[in-house]
């Protein structure tokens, strides 16, 4: 039997507390390209594009793979990944451009889809509709008011698509995820974890977070709300913060034991200051680098999305 050879690991650390440079030369030449362009042109390190691009890219094959270490062990392509960088290291320039193409995708799918959700919606409208009259009638028939209400749960595609969220509550984001299976959360304001650390209600909300990072079933039973359940939820995340964001993080017990922090470790970016430095005057964006980057993803975007409705259709037995 052939031993597997391992090259010796690279330190993240290369001396007096330097951290590795971003391994740019791995990347895709459509990915490599752009990721250089937009750290020339907002003059950053290149490891803020590069990092979040690894995790914007990854929620277009979340749901489709699954990668497999041993035939009872599989995980699917997803990276929570978190760059810091002190304030005025042009974080919000950075993200916008990774995350463009994907709310462009989102905006031309939905808008090209008006017709058929306006449809979907309406035929659910009835659905409902019927079922109250039929509850009214003298004699409700519960078997016929079953069967509609089943024909109403299978009708999909009734709400725009969503894709990228950003500043959003424990309980939207299951009502995203609920409708949509795969989500990519993308934002230039890390700050926004609070809101699954009690933020609003005092009560840690991680379930979510932890559970989608590796497809597992997701159910929620609540006395007042009834019971909900996600049965493969898939969230790819990149967020950017200042140092505060991650020191918080190390420090914050809840974090640390749930495992939500060891997610992030996997792919994080301490970004090198630029500050002193810096130019306003530097290139722009090469149109043809824009371009390739936006047809790969929404290329990506639509393979995506046509699996994950078959997978709904066949959840659903429409299929």
């Amino acid at each position: 039997m052939n031993e597997i050879q391992w090259s010796e690991p690279k330190p993240f650390r290369t001396g007096a507390g330097a951290l590795m440079q971003f391994p740019i030369g791995a990347l895709p030449p459509v990915l490599r390209n752009m990721a250089q362009a937009i750290s020339v042109t907002t003059s950053t390190d290149v490891g803020m594009a590069g990092t979040a691009m690894l995790s914007a890219v990854g929620y277009c094959f979340t749901g489709l793979y699954r990668l497999a270490g041993k035939p009872d062990h599989t995980e699917p392509p997803v990276l929570y990944s978190l760059i810091i960088a002190q304030p005025s290291e042009r974080k919000s320039p950075v993200m916008h451009f990774i995350k463009a193409p994907f709310t462009s995708f989102e905006n031309k799918y939905n808008e090209e889809h008006k017709q058929e959700i306006y449809q979907a919606q309406q035929e659910k409208k009835a659905l409902f509709v019927r079922i109250t009259a039929m509850e009214k009638a003298k004699e409700p028939d519960p078997a016929a008011i079953a069967k509609l209400r089943i024909q109403a749960d299978n009708i999909r595609g009734d709400n725009p698509i969503r894709i990228a969220v950003d500043d959003i509550t424990p309980e939207s984001l299951a009502v995203e995820l609920s409708a949509n299976g795969t989500l990519l959360m993308i934002s230039d304001e890390a700050g926004m974890l609070t809101n699954f650390n009690g933020k609003y209600s005092n009560v840690p909300n991680l379930d979510l977070l932890l559970k989608a990072w590796n497809g597992e079933q997701y159910i929620n039973d609540r006395a007042t709300k009834g019971r909900s359940k996600i049965d493969r939820p898939y969230l790819s995340v990149t967020l950017a913060g200042q140092p505060y964001i991650w020191d918080n993080m190390v420090a914050d017990n809840i974090f640390r034991s749930s495992g939500l922090l060891a997610r992030f470790i996997l792919c994080f970016c301490f970004a090198k200051s630029n500050i002193g430095n810096r130019r306003y005057d530097t290139a722009s964006v090469p149109p043809a680098f824009k371009e390739s980057y936006h047809a790969l993803i929404h290329q990506l975007s639509v393979m995506l999305h046509k699996e994950v409705s078959h997978q709904i259709e066949r959840q659903t037995g429409r299929l």
